[in-house]
């Protein structure tokens, strides 16, 4: 377990167009004829065949013209690998007003994944939503699926805030919220404690978990066990989402997760210092 901070590069650091292997360019997509393609492979990938569930290209411009992102991985013959899109945001809470920008999906063609497509996605993304006012970047994920757990956490560096319960309006659908810091914020970030580093480490080495629901509670962090792999026995699935709600509830963020074995993995969460 160990402290995240969860902020982007600072904008020095922080490209608009990102170059990866194969002559694979993450940049900005502005084309029509590249609006299409990505809104196509956002229903391949997901295998989308609903009326309810695709994108469009006339939504895709309005979010360039509106505030909104729209980042493409392009091959070296112009095909849309990879997209991403999203739109600005108030956050009104008055302890914290600011502007972010959530980040609605980043899909990525089966064969370019696990190649840091996705990685390179969410850091154009966070450049060009830093460019146009926003302090922080949002998404949310299936707490399910410990490698996008793994990824969100652990990759990227962003901060698990929320867990909302039915968050698309239907079972399965249970979703928590990460946080992403962008660059030099207008507001000071929220710092966390330092973890309990030796001691907690050597209790959870101690009594390590062995089964997907087992909690090791320190002063100011939690080890959550869950599958390695999505799970699919209802009992299991009520057990994880009653003890993300306690987490959650008692003022934990999610900092990491990481697989134990193949069959077991671990969140690690901690505390914000203004929790205390």
């Amino acid at each position: 377990m160990r402290h995240q901070d969860a902020v982007a590069p600072a904008s020095p650091a922080m490209p608009e167009s990102i170059s990866l292997a194969d002559g694979v360019v993450v940049r900005g997509l502005t084309e029509v004829a590249e609006l299409e393609a990505a809104s196509r492979l956002y229903r391949e990938v997901f295998s989308y065949s609903g009326e309810d569930q695709g994108i469009n290209p006339r939504l895709l411009k309005n979010l360039l013209t509106y505030g909104g992102t729209v980042i493409g991985a392009v091959d070296a013959v112009g095909a849309v690998r990879g997209m991403a899109f999203g739109w600005t945001a108030v956050e009104t809470d008055q302890d914290d007003p600011h502007i972010y920008h959530f980040s609605q999906a980043a899909v990525v063609a089966q064969d370019l994944q696990g190649q840091g497509v996705g990685r390179a996605l969410k850091n154009v993304q966070a450049a060009v939503a830093h460019r146009q006012g926003s302090s922080r970047m949002r998404w949310t994920y299936n707490p399910m699926i410990s490698r996008n757990a793994h990824f969100n956490l652990d990759v990227l560096g962003a901060q698990g805030r929320w867990f909302t319960r039915d968050a698309l309006a239907g079972p399965g659908t249970d979703r928590i919220t990460v946080e992403w810091r962008l660059g030099e914020a207008s507001s000071p970030p929220r710092s966390l404690r330092n973890l309990p580093g030796e001691e907690f480490e050597a209790q959870l080495a101690a009594q390590p978990l062995t089964a997907p629901g087992q909690i090791h509670t320190g002063a100011d962090a939690i080890a959550f066990a869950v599958p390695a792999q999505q799970p699919t026995d209802p009992s299991v699935i009520e057990l994880l989402r009653s003890r993300f709600s306690e987490i959650f509830d008692q003022g934990f963020v999610a900092v990491s997760c990481r697989r134990v074995d193949g069959d077991l993995a671990l969140y690690s969460f901690t505390r914000p210092a203004s929790a205390a």
